[in-house]
């Protein structure tokens, strides 16, 4: 369906107050109707003038409007000079938590996938900064294995090299490990019910994410989508880990995830913006607050993030060879995970029962699986 055909000519009506208002730290944003000088704009170009006339006549988009709006930029019905216009006027702008919540349900209307394989537990979605590491070795992928290998069921999704960074993503990792480069959905939903593990790659699993990660990739700029495609339930999961870089956004990206529905969220201010913990004073939190983790003062993950050292690392790590602080790094964010499908009390108890699965021999039996054809 088109733009035109999903809107028609007409200017974007007015928000009313609710889930399309700017709340929390965006403040409050006035609609059109208190604008002075209102000029009709029609199709697209009326959502660009909505998030792109500056600080005094801008506005927050709906839930509905932002998630039509990302669901013309997926589907290509929109010029890639308006698609670039609105994702800088997003970026400019700052999301609200409605409009983060819209975008991603966007991706999640767009992402064609397996049903999740039956099984115990929820499912938890864990995603980091989609442009991925590049001071460090990426250990998203070991601390899922972790986690899998002590009872949780783990969704690790990612995309394929994105800007700014376009850093080593888990996708690579899988790939060096020997998995697929380019899992399909069924092909995740496999992985999911046998190892109790699965990485989703967006660009098989989400229709035109490929073709609007370009258009970024030209922009060089993070914008609204590198947060709302952390946000998706890929597999069914309804709990979520969630990384970022700037503590602004906790309270948006937890909130765009109630909206939607979670069962429960949260975020982590990771590594790069990963989902991975930082060993010496790691932080997270859930809607209730910072959640008490354990620190190891002077610990500091760094090295070569090429993706076979991050490989190299995994397997270690799963068999039991590898006690530094990469280890460290993989238990502490396999804890976190557990904790947030309850299976522990608290994420340093969590930790321990994912050195139980290495130490007994799980771990590696689930990268196995995870691995096997």
């Amino acid at each position: 369906m088109s733009w035109h055909a999903r809107f028609g000519d007409a200017p974007l009506r007015q928000p009313s107050a609710g889930v399309g208002t700017a709340v929390g730290p965006v403040g409050i944003a006035p609609t059109l109707s208190q604008r002075r000088g209102r000029t009709g704009y029609g199709g697209f170009r009326a959502v660009i003038k909505a998030v792109g006339t500056g600080p005094r006549g801008s506005r927050a988009l709906t839930f509905e409007e932002a998630r039509m709006a990302a669901a013309a930029l997926l589907a290509g019905e929109v010029s890639p000079v308006q698609a670039g216009a609105f994702l800088v006027a997003m970026r400019i702008k700052g999301e609200t938590p409605a409009e983060l919540a819209g975008m991603a349900q966007a991706l999640r209307d767009a992402t064609a996938g397996d049903a999740a394989p039956r099984g115990d537990g929820p499912i938890v979605a864990c995603a980091g900064a989609y442009d991925g590491m590049v001071d460090a070795p990426h250990l998203s992928l070991a601390a899922a294995v972790l986690a899998a290998a002590a009872g949780a069921r783990v969704v690790v999704h990612c995309g394929g090299t994105l800007g700014p960074k376009r850093g080593t993503t888990p996708a690579d990792v899988l790939a060096a490990l020997g998995g697929p480069v380019l899992p399909s959905a069924r092909e995740s939903a496999e992985m999911l019910e046998r190892a109790g593990v699965a990485l989703v790659h967006a660009g098989a699993a989400i229709a035109g994410w490929d073709a609007l990660a370009a258009v970024r990739d030209e922009i060089g700029l993070r914008g609204p989508l590198h947060s709302a495609e952390k946000l998706v339930d890929h597999l069914g999961a309804t709990v979520f880990v969630v990384g970022h870089t700037h503590s602004s956004y906790r309270e948006r990206l937890q909130g765009a995830l109630e909206l939607l529905g979670a069962q429960r969220v949260i975020t982590v201010r990771g590594m790069e913006g990963s989902d991975i913990l930082r060993a010496g004073r790691p932080s997270a939190s859930d809607t209730r607050g910072p959640i008490e983790l354990p620190e190891s003062p002077g610990s500091l993950l760094r090295g070569d993030p090429d993706p076979q050292v991050a490989a190299r690392l995994t397997r270690a790590i799963s068999d039991g060879d590898e006690h530094g602080v990469a280890a460290r790094t993989a238990l502490l964010s396999a804890g976190l995970r557990l904790y947030a499908v309850g299976r522990c009390a608290s994420v340093g108890a969590g930790a321990a029962l994912a050195g139980d699965a290495v130490a007994d021999g799980r771990a590696r039996a689930t990268l196995d699986a995870l691995l096997a054809a």
